[in-house]
């Protein structure tokens, strides 16, 4: 179940990045409030995707995060503790307290990745809307 879980919120992370990539349905003002909310909202969704990886991840038994601040056994510490790694992660803060461990760094490289590319996507997609 777990197993499935994940591939669900893959696939929800995979949908919310490809509306970078298609052709905008809105005709009015390319550089409005819609865009900056469709960039915020595709942020929210890639930090709980990852969240939800990390924290599906531990509860499976794999040791993916570890650091200095405790990881309790409740399951909504892990939760608050895995959405935390996802943020600090995804907008390449790292304030090192939290380090991913085994599979849990590729996850993170894999978050980081998109935390740099998206911002760049974003704008190379606002700029082909505009000129069309």
């Amino acid at each position: 179940m777990p197993y499935l879980l994940m591939a669900a919120v893959i696939i929800c992370m995979t949908l919310s990045l490809r509306e970078l990539f298609v052709p905008s349905r809105w005709k009015y003002k390319k550089l409005s409030f819609e865009n900056f909310l469709l960039l915020g909202l595709l942020y929210v969704t890639i930090m709980i995707g990852f969240g939800l990886l990390y924290l599906l991840l531990e509860m499976q038994g794999y040791a993916i995060l570890t650091g200095k601040g405790t990881y309790s056994e409740s399951f909504f510490e892990k939760l608050h503790t895995s959405l935390y790694f996802s943020g600090i992660t995804l907008f390449t803060v790292g304030y090192g307290d939290l380090v991913p461990n085994g599979v849990g760094r590729w996850i993170a490289l894999v978050e980081a990745w998109l935390g740099y590319t998206i911002p760049a996507a974003f704008v190379v997609k606002t700029f082909i809307d505009w000129e069309k």
